[in-house]
């Protein structure tokens, strides 16, 4: 019976030293993460953190209070690992660690790191997005695009992206709505003034581009996208000058008259092309008078002859 109480015994002490030592384990694994952290090495920290909340959890209950402590430092180190992952552009990575601290965070309550991890977590898609962007991937930028605005619905950044690449797409519809949203979302926002201004650029270059590509064969869409164009813009004078080219065609010719108008009010420099524009609305309407004074002012370009010839034979103008 003695030498069977003091086997007893025995196994008790073992049992008992190995949760000492097993504590203890944990205790020096939070500190040395402790020291990395503060050297910020956080990526070590981590491996130390998670080590410790390992030994912990085997532990059990007694091992409570310093299971969340590591649990409170590992978040941290967690969230600061992210953003160091994020500045050296490895995102994938980044958004594991700051995935894993949101979901730690909501865990301890702490809902002010919970969304500051989210937020970034959108922000990397987004940054990721425009890199894809300059890689001349516009299907894989949509994609992180996408992903960014179901964190953060309301990022102007995003949505300028979102333009950028559908305008690399060709998809003219999809660019302006995401266009219209960026000016939309920083109406109002001094800050954000940059991205309004460039989402009005593009929107008002594009619609201008296709407008001008449009008009041999589709004047009348051409008329809708030039027209357009002038909602994101100041009016210029070779909006005015395509815009009197393409109601030309279409026989419009008060309309090309008007253009062709404004066209002269803004044109610097020569402006012969323009002439010949209005003489040709002008003579579409019946104003023949009008239209020969207009053929009198081309004197340069590739209209020059066109133009003396409806002043000298067609219309012997005086």
């Amino acid at each position: 019976m003695l030498k069977k109480s003091f086997i007893l015994l025995g196994a008790l002490f073992f049992s008992l030293n190995m949760f000492s030592q097993t504590l203890d384990d944990a205790g020096s694994k939070y500190n040395t993460g402790n020291e990395q952290y503060t050297a910020k090495a956080y990526a070590d920290a981590v491996t130390s953190y998670e080590s410790a909340l390992e030994i912990c959890k085997k532990v059990g209950p007694d091992g409570d209070v310093l299971k969340l402590n590591i649990q409170k430092q590992l978040n941290n180190a967690y969230y600061k690992n992210g953003l160091t992952l994020y500045k050296g552009k490895n995102f994938d990575e980044a958004i594991a660690q700051l995935e894993k601290s949101a979901k730690l965070a909501e865990k301890l309550g702490d809902t002010e790191k919970q969304q500051k991890s989210t937020m970034y977590v959108g922000k990397i898609h987004t940054t990721s997005g425009q890199v894809l962007l300059k890689k001349d991937k516009p299907d894989m930028a949509i994609e992180e695009f996408i992903k960014a605005l179901k964190i953060n619905p309301k990022d102007y950044k995003t949505y300028l992206g979102l333009a950028l690449a559908y305008k690399d797409k060709g998809d003219l519809h999809s660019m302006l709505q995401n266009a219209d949203k960026t000016i939309s979302l920083t109406e109002g926002k001094a800050k954000a003034a940059k991205y309004s201004d460039k989402a009005k650029k593009l929107a008002a270059t594009e619609l201008f581009n296709t407008g001008a590509l449009e008009i041999k064969n589709d004047p009348a869409q051409a008329v809708i996208h030039l027209t357009h164009s002038l909602d994101y813009t100041e009016p210029s004078a070779n909006t005015y000058y395509y815009l009197s080219i393409a109601n030309n065609s279409l026989k419009n010719y008060n309309d090309a008259i008007e253009n062709s108008n404004k066209a002269l009010e803004l044109k610097e420099g020569d402006k012969s092309d323009i002439y010949f524009q209005l003489g040709q609305a002008q003579e579409g309407s019946g104003d023949t008078a009008a239209a020969c004074d207009s053929y009198k002012k081309v004197t340069s370009g590739n209209n020059v002859e066109s133009a003396k010839y409806k002043i000298d034979v067609e219309f012997k103008c005086r």
